[in-house]
């Protein structure tokens, strides 16, 4: 998919709840209607802005798992313009949230 016909799905999408997103995913045969298990939003508090965009996936690993393969440059400076970050963290791990 190029980039233009990205950014139209994008653009078109973000007029849409994320329930109708779901329901019309659900009716196309989408398991779930696209639910991803375990995915919460964090945002400020009393905030009504939403986000729309390719997802740009990232899996946090402890530092001692020397197994894990090791990126080039940080994953922030990887992630393209216009994407969506979701971060896969250890349950364990620490994390750094604004209340």
């Amino acid at each position: 998919m190029s980039s233009t016909s990205s950014e139209s799905l994008v653009q078109q999408l973000s007029e849409f709840s994320a329930c109708e997103v779901s329901d019309a995913l659900i009716k196309l045969g989408s398991p779930n209607g696209g639910h991803i298990p375990d995915i919460q939003l964090v945002s400020p508090s009393g905030s009504s802005q939403k986000i729309c965009g390719p997802a740009y996936t990232v899996e946090m690993v402890f530092s001692s798992d020397k197994s894990a393969p090791k990126l080039s440059s940080h994953f922030i400076d990887t992630a393209p313009a216009g994407t969506v970050i979701v971060i896969n963290a250890p349950p364990s791990s620490v994390r750094s949230r604004s209340e």
